[in-house]
């Protein structure tokens, strides 16, 4: 019923079905099925490190049984397997496909064998990752029944910033003698060193540094930085002011907030995330969004002291032995 071969780099015809069919999703729900997948990833090649396959998943159209029925892309999975043959796993349904058992039958026609001398599949993988994104019933319903297992969370947190749900934004004041400075331009090189030296001093573990570096260097927006003695860069709060619809509202995200060990618990935080709400609110968002880890304590109490709400949960599920926690953003 369904027709799939790996390969390092897509013939074009099956590349500009893959990115059709990422656009087609980002734009019926923003959640692209099991995980959210850009434009680059579809043309992404194997570098140093990183060893790149492509999966574009044909069926006749409209699942027809009819030989006669030209194939077409139905789904398409991204795996980007690293040196220690760890890999992390995108994929996506098309929106007129879902719900009708593509993923199902992947798993099925694949397996999850990742204990083969080759990997699993053949890929060299010997551990699979994937964030669903959402509260995903087809996600749900199919690691529930192939026992993938869950190990890691994630939530969308909202805060109105206009109109009668929004509660008004009070002054936090920095802890003494510290300095706000921006927001600045992403790119910008103090910006660059200055988030360079917080991240150095955060104690983040190895694989959400990764992220980070990755998004930084796809991302936009700008950041505010706090300062302290000398000049110090303690910590900072990247947001994006572009505004995107979100449930009829004009939303805008606060992609990372970080601070080096020695300064949280003395309101820094606070002060950094109160600035980026007052820069989106000034740039036209009704709503801020942003990701934290529920298991971040820290984070969950400032963000609900600052009145943002729960909106959606995800999920990282993972098959065979992978220790390090993932990373997200």
């Amino acid at each position: 019923m369904i027709s799939c071969q790996w390969c390092e780099e897509l013939a074009d015809d099956d590349r500009d079905e893959v990115l059709a069919l990422v656009a087609a999703a980002a734009e019926y729900d923003d959640e692209a099925g099991f995980s959210r997948i850009e434009p680059r990833d579809v043309t992404d090649r194997s570098r140093k490190g990183v060893r790149v396959s492509h999966l574009a998943v044909k069926a006749r159209r409209g699942l027809s049984a009819l030989d006669d029925v030209p194939l077409v892309v139905v789904a398409y999975l991204h795996l980007a397997v690293d040196d220690d043959g760890l890999g992390t796993v995108q994929f996506v349904v098309h929106p007129d496909y879902r719900s009708r058992g593509i993923a199902t039958l992947l798993v099925e026609e694949m397996g999850l064998d990742v204990d083969r001398p080759d990997g699993w599949s053949g890929t060299g993988a010997r551990a699979l990752r994937a964030w669903a994104f959402g509260t995903h019933p087809a996600a749900e319903r199919l690691t529930r029944r192939f026992a993938i297992a869950s190990v890691s969370r994630l939530w969308t947190l909202f805060r109105s910033l206009t109109g009668p749900f929004a509660v008004p934004l009070d002054p936090v004041r920095p802890p003494d003698g510290t300095v706000l400075d921006g927001p600045r331009g992403l790119e910008d090189p103090a910006s660059e060193k200055a988030l360079d030296d917080v991240l150095g001093r955060s104690g983040i573990p190895p694989a959400q540094l990764e992220k980070l570096a990755e998004s930084r260097a796809h991302g936009t927006g700008s950041v505010v930085v706090a300062s302290g003695g000398a000049g110090r860069p303690q910590g900072f709060v990247w947001l994006d002011p572009t505004l995107h619809p979100h449930l009829d509202l004009r939303a805008a995200w606060i992609r990372a907030l970080v601070l080096e060990k020695e300064a949280r618990g003395g309101g820094l935080g606070a002060g950094l995330l109160v600035r980026a709400l007052e820069v989106l609110r000034d740039a036209g968002a009704q709503i801020a969004l942003m990701r934290i880890d529920p298991d971040d304590d820290g984070a969950v109490r400032l963000c609900r002291l600052l009145s943002f709400e729960q909106e959606d949960a995800h999920t990282c599920y993972q098959v065979g032995d992978w220790h390090e926690p993932p990373g997200y953003l």
